[in-house]
């Protein structure tokens, strides 16, 4: 995983962890490359069944983390 995608990640698993069954992220640039990267890393998420895309607009999304998502996020925070 690239750093924006682990940062996707890791942010919606802490969020699953505080109790959230939703999370949000913000893009941080609406510029049109990085645009594309955040939606690059999220299918890659996404295609690697680690998180449920609920809805996505061009400077947010909106995610849930999937049961093989929720062991990941056990296995490499031990």
């Amino acid at each position: 995983m690239n750093k924006i995608t682990t940062t996707i990640f890791e942010r919606a698993y802490q969020s699953y962890l505080c109790g959230g069954d939703i999370y949000t992220y913000r893009f941080e640039s609406k510029s049109p490359l990085m645009t594309k990267k955040y939606t690059d890393s999220i299918k890659y998420l996404e295609d690697n069944d680690l998180i449920i895309v609920k809805f996505m607009s061009e400077d947010k999304v909106r995610l849930v983390l999937t049961d093989k998502g929720i062991e990941y996020g056990n296995s490499i925070s031990v």
